[in-house]
């Protein structure tokens, strides 16, 4: 996959100046001084390099907007240019967070020489800490992500990681449906974790977050939607990428479609992403235009993996092939068991605990192990254990 870099400056030529010196290396994508949309498109894109013009009419601006960048993606590598540089240019932009600098002046072969330097010490993903997020998406309602969440979070902290920190977000809709099924009641949601940034620690998360009976922590969102509109979106930006740094694994559950700026946000932070989708053509359709939407909004698709969810061998569009139409890789498919989640809704339990030793949750066990570096083998589909598909770590990072 090609190398992409982010360009922010308000000169077209600066700007082309800057990609033609590059383009060698990588392919720069240009955006004006919009904060927000910078913060998300960073993670979305899985920039690792952002060139920031630090001109001296820019000067203010630039150290700003580096400061915000790096409050959010501490491992970021900011470079600063600009067409001539001086010791004050370069100084400042040292001291806002800038690991180099190039002046476009310089011979092409220069600027390279230093962007390839910088491509060997910056990290592979920006949003990278301690922590690991990992996000489920639904096609459309009911195609089951909210299920998968719960028991991949509670496999994860029930049976691979007792001694971890592990979170479930459950950012799904309806709102709460985690919660539910987990039987935990939420008092501290997504929106007062954010308002509560400047005294998140180690005491707030193990007094202000709900817990299940398991330790596992859950955060829900607000049951009024409308409260998402007063969070600015850099905090939640912040708060997403801190939360990999005091929990190990962060599940998130993007099923019913949370609202489309967060979901961004929730995504931009990720390091890994499953789509679920049913071989049903509502369903299909429904993925079709979800990814086609996230392109449109510069999210790079090759990160997401499929997951053929409610699995029924009758029906003549197979996961292969849903694959194949999506332009997708098939990493999972979770068999449908009907019979089964009536039963568990009749009990209001999870089917890990009805049945620990059920096909559906064999197969999330399984990518649990993966989640942890437990099992190195590939993701089996039931009634297939030859190890036929890719194992996750060849898609885990870009």
């Amino acid at each position: 996959m090609e190398t992409r870099f982010i360009v922010v400056t308000e000169d077209e030529g600066r700007f082309n100046q800057l990609s033609e010196a590059v383009k060698g290396v990588g392919v720069s994508v240009w955006l004006h001084w919009n904060s927000d949309v910078l913060i998300q498109l960073v993670g979305s894109m899985g920039a690792s390099v952002v060139f920031i013009d630090y001109s001296r009419e820019r000067l203010q601006d630039a150290s700003a907007l580096a400061g915000k960048l790096l409050s959010v993606y501490p491992r970021l590598w900011i470079v600063g240019f600009a067409p001539r540089s001086d010791s004050e240019l370069i100084v400042e932009a040292m001291r806002s967070g800038a690991r180099d600098f190039v002046e476009l002046a310089s011979p092409t072969e220069n600027i390279i020489r230093s962007l390839k330097l910088v491509m060997e010490r910056t990290p592979g993903s920006p949003s990278q800490s301690s922590g690991k997020m990992i996000s489920l998406l639904g096609a459309r309602p009911g195609v089951g992500t909210t299920t998968a969440a719960a028991h991949l979070a509670l496999l994860l902290k029930q049976e691979i990681m007792p001694d971890e920190r592990v979170l479930l977000l459950d950012f799904g809709y309806p709102s709460g449906d985690a919660a539910l099924y987990l039987d935990t009641r939420v008092n501290f949601n997504f929106c007062d974790a954010v308002r509560s940034l400047r005294r998140l620690d180690q005491a707030l998360l193990s007094t202000a977050f709900a817990h299940h009976k398991s330790g596992l922590a859950l955060l829900t969102l607000p049951q009024n939607l409308a409260e998402l509109r007063d969070i600015a979106p850099a905090d939640a930006m912040t708060l997403l990428s801190l939360l990999k740094s005091y929990f190990k694994v962060v599940v998130v559950d993007l099923g019913g479609f949370a609202g489309t700026d967060l979901l961004l946000y929730a995504l931009g932070v990720s390091d890994q992403t499953l789509l679920i989708s049913e071989q049903t053509v509502a369903s299909t359709f429904s993925a079709r235009l979800m990814l086609s939407n996230f392109r449109d909004r510069g999210v790079n698709t090759e990160r997401i993996g499929l997951v053929a969810g409610k699995v029924d061998s009758r029906i003549e569009l197979k996961p292969e092939q849903l694959a194949q139409h999506l332009g997708l890789r098939l990493l999972l498919e979770l068999p449908a068991r009907p019979d089964k989640f009536i039963d568990c809704a009749n009990q209001g339990r999870l089917l890990l605990d009805l049945a620990p030793g059920d096909p559906y949750v064999q197969v999330l066990r399984k990518l649990a192990r993966q989640q942890a570096g437990g099992e190195g083998g590939a993701i089996a589909r039931e009634g297939d254990r030859p190890a036929w598909l890719q194992k996750l770590q060849s898609w885990v990072g870009y």
